[in-house]
């Protein structure tokens, strides 16, 4: 199993969730989050540019998937998520070793 973070423009947070659970994700996390460094577009933030590009506003996405899965969710998000420009994000992968649901008592794959 896999957990991706990504972190992406909240203006295409909307598109991003709609293609995801299309493409049959069982769950996400969304956060609205504030991301410190060079991630920020400077052009589009309501903010002093000194403090946009040390603090600009992202929505972080969470979600575990199957390894066959991997691909085609992180396809969907670069795809819908991208603009070109600077800010468009990240996408982190992590490996995740267990899952457990808490009501089924099911682990791995099951339990998501």
């Amino acid at each position: 199993m896999k957990e991706i973070k990504a972190y992406i423009r909240p203006d295409k947070a909307d598109d991003v969730i709609f293609e995801l659970e299309h493409a049959g994700v069982k769950g996400l996390t969304i956060i609205d989050v504030s991301a410190v460094g060079g991630w920020a577009d400077p052009e589009i933030s309501q903010l002093s540019v000194e403090y946009c590009e040390k603090y600009c506003s992202s929505t972080k996405i969470e979600l575990i998937c199957t390894d066959d899965e991997l691909e085609k969710f992180i396809n969907i998000i670069l795809d819908k998520a991208h603009t070109g420009r600077k800010g468009d994000g990240k996408i982190f992968v992590s490996d995740i070793s267990d899952a457990i649901s808490i009501r089924t008592k099911e682990k791995g794959a099951k339990a998501l």
